[in-house]
C-alpha cells in the first residue's frame, strides 16, 4: 500500500531537494529567446527612441506659433520643406515656420510639436493651422522609452514577444539566458507500442511519450524521447543510467502503480544517490507518482495513464523546470476563470480531486445579479486512462482533500489549459 503525501508537501520536498540549483548560463541570439529566462539584468546601452519623432502625419511646428489659432482665424506659417523618411530634416525651424512630416519622421531642430494633417492646410507656400498645438503634442521625445543605463529587464524574467521587440529596438542581438532543461522521457510497458504501429490484441499506442515531450517544450525544456522499454528491471536500469548521463531530469512513464510487475521504484532505488524519496501523492488523478534521484539528478515515475501523467507533470515536474531556469516554481498569478459549477459533484475525500470541465456562457436564472455574467463549468467525466476529458475540456478546478464534493452553483476557479 502506498504511503501518500499531500500535494503541497510533495511539491515542497521536490523543490527543497534541489533548492538553489539553476542551469548554466548561455548566450543565445535574441531571435531565439522567446520563453527563455534572462540570467542577468538587461541594461539599455542607448536612448530609445534615438531622436524626437512624430507620431502623426502632419506639420512640424513650434507650439507657441499656433497659440490662439482657430478655424475662423488660422495661424499662417511659412512652409520650409518636407522631412524625408529615414533621413535627417533638411534644416531647422525658425519662428512662424513649419515643415511637412510623416509618422515616424525625425522632428526638425527648433520644432516641439506636430499639428495633425486634419488641422492644417497647405496654401501655396504657407500652412494654415486651424487648431492650437500643445508642446510635445503628437511627439515621441528622444529617450522617452529608455535612456542609457536604464534597467530594461530584470534577471529571472521569462521573455515575451514585447520583450524581444524592445531588445531589437536597443540593438541587442544576443542575450545571456539560462540553459533550457534537458528532459529525457522513457515510456515503459510490454503492452505499449509506438504511435505509428498498429496495436495487436492487448496492446496500446504510446501516448505519454508525445504528450510529455510537448509539456516539456511548453515549459521551456528540451525533450529527448528514448522510446519504449519493456517491463524488465535490468533493461530499464541500463536505459535510465544512459539517460542520466545526458539529461537534467528524467521522466519514466508507466510502472508507478503498486503491483508484482512494477519495476520503476525498484530501479530508481538501485541508482547511486538518494533513490526513491517518496511514492504516492494524495490526489486524483495521479496518485501513484514516484520521485527520486540518481547521480544527483531528479527522476520522476509518472503513471502510464495519460491524464494522470499530465497532472503529475503540471503539479510536480513543471515547477521544478521553472526553478531550474531561475523562475519562481509557481506563477504569482496563474491563469484561471471564475465560474459557477452547473451540477452537484461528489468527491471521495482524503485527496485533492482535479476535476476537468467545459466552460460555457452563463445566462440569467436563479443566481444573483452579480453572477449572471459568470461562465458555467460542466464536469467532463472519465477515468485517468481517457483523453477525452482533457481534449474536450477547457481546464480544471480543484476540490480540497477535506471536502466530499461541491454543490451546484458554487464558484470555482477553473485553471485553463
Amino acid at each position: 500500500m502506498l504511503t501518500v503525501l499531500p500535494v503541497q508537501e510533495a511539491q515542497e520536498r521536490i523543490l527543497r531537494s534541489l533548492e538553489g540549483f539553476t542551469l548554466p548560463e548561455v548566450w543565445v541570439p535574441t531571435s531565439e529567446t522567446l520563453g527563455r529566462v534572462t540570467a542577468r539584468p538587461v541594461v539599455s546601452p542607448e536612448m530609445v527612441p534615438a531622436y524626437a519623432r512624430s507620431t502623426m502625419d502632419g506639420f512640424a511646428v513650434r507650439a507657441e506659433d499656433t497659440f490662439g489659432a482657430s478655424e475662423s482665424l488660422p495661424a499662417l506659417l511659412h512652409l520650409t520643406g518636407k522631412v524625408p523618411m529615414g533621413q535627417a530634416p533638411p534644416g531647422k525651424l525658425g519662428p512662424a515656420e513649419s515643415m511637412e512630416i510623416a509618422t515616424g519622421g525625425m522632428l526638425p531642430e527648433g520644432s516641439d510639436s506636430v499639428v495633425m494633417v486634419e488641422y492644417g492646410e497647405i496654401l501655396g507656400g504657407q500652412v494654415a493651422v486651424y487648431r492650437p498645438a500643445a508642446p510635445l503634442e503628437n511627439v515621441l521625445s528622444a529617450g522617452e522609452d529608455y535612456r542609457p543605463g536604464d534597467k530594461v529587464l530584470p534577471a529571472g524574467h521569462q521573455l515575451r514577444p514585447q520583450d524581444l521587440g524592445i531588445l531589437a529596438a536597443l540593438g541587442i542581438a544576443e542575450l545571456q539566458v539560462f540553459s533550457a532543461p534537458r528532459v529525457t522521457i522513457i515510456s515503459t510497458g510490454d503492452e505499449v507500442v509506438p504511435p505509428e504501429a498498429s496495436p495487436g490484441p492487448g496492446q496500446i499506442r504510446d501516448v505519454n511519450g508525445l504528450t510529455l515531450s510537448a509539456q516539456v517544450r511548453e515549459s521551456g525544456g528540451e525533450p529527448a524521447y528514448r522510446g519504449i522499454v519493456r517491463d524488465d528491471a535490468e533493461e530499464l536500469k541500463l536505459d535510465l543510467v544512459h539517460a542520466l548521463e545526458e539529461a537534467d531530469v528524467v521522466l519514466i512513464s508507466g510502472g508507478s502503480s503498486v503491483g508484482t510487475r512494477d519495476v520503476t521504484a525498484r530501479v530508481i532505488d538501485d541508482l547511486p544517490g538518494d533513490g526513491v524519496m517518496f511514492h504516492g501523492v494524495s490526489m486524483r488523478p495521479g496518485k501513484p507518482l514516484i520521485y527520486g534521484a540518481g547521480a544527483g539528478k531528479p527522476v520522476f515515475g509518472l503513471s502510464g495513464n495519460p491524464v494522470s501523467a499530465m497532472f503529475g507533470f503540471l503539479l510536480f515536474v513543471k515547477p521544478l523546470l521553472r526553478q531550474f531556469q531561475g523562475l519562481k516554481p509557481f506563477q504569482d498569478y496563474p491563469p484561471y476563470v471564475e465560474a459557477l459549477l452547473d451540477t452537484n459533484y461528489s468527491s471521495p475525500g482524503g485527496r485533492e480531486d482535479y476535476v476537468r470541465v467545459v466552460l460555457y456562457p452563463g445566462s440569467p436564472g436563479s443566481h444573483g445579479a452579480d453572477e449572471v455574467d459568470l461562465p458555467r463549468a460542466r464536469p467532463v467525466y472519465g477515468g485517468p486512462g481517457l483523453l477525452n476529458p482533457v481534449v474536450q475540456g477547457d481546464g480544471y478546478f480543484v476540490i480540497p482533500r477535506d471536502s466530499e464534493g461541491l454543490n451546484k452553483g458554487v464558484r470555482v476557479k477553473v485553471f485553463t489549459w
